[in-house]
């Protein structure tokens, strides 16, 4: 599919939106508990997807990323402006943009890994 440096790149991404996410979740699990749970199996996923494509090329762990990734940049949007049931922040804060930045990347990276890839192998592996 594609080679080592995008792969490993992209992981390194995720792993970082994930560590952010986990580290954000106490704070946001104070503030309205289902969003930090989101928080926290976000993280967890970034984590788990990003230690798959670090070692190999699989593309469920490529199309994997890209949706947890897109989810929690959508979550981060969707907050700010029309809100999520019981939780409307305001703030577009560093690490908000610094984590919708990495998960773009991460988007980006998986489109052009996936690119071309059947629909077969993606199903079946």
């Amino acid at each position: 599919m594609q080679n080592m440096n995008l792969r490993r790149w992209v992981a390194a991404a995720l792993a970082g939106t994930g560590i952010l996410h986990l580290a954000l979740a106490p704070e946001y699990l104070a503030e309205e508990a289902y969003i930090g749970a989101l928080f926290i199996a976000g993280g967890i996923a970034s984590i788990a997807l990003a230690a798959v494509m670090w070692v190999r090329d699989d593309a469920r762990a490529w199309l994997g990323s890209a949706l947890v990734a897109l989810g929690m940049g959508m979550g981060f949007v969707l907050s700010r402006t029309v809100g999520l049931p019981g939780f409307h922040e305001a703030e577009w804060e560093a690490s908000g943009l610094l984590s919708l930045l990495l998960e773009g990347a991460v988007v980006a990276g998986a489109v052009q890994a996936l690119r071309g890839t059947p629909t077969a192998r993606l199903v079946s592996g």
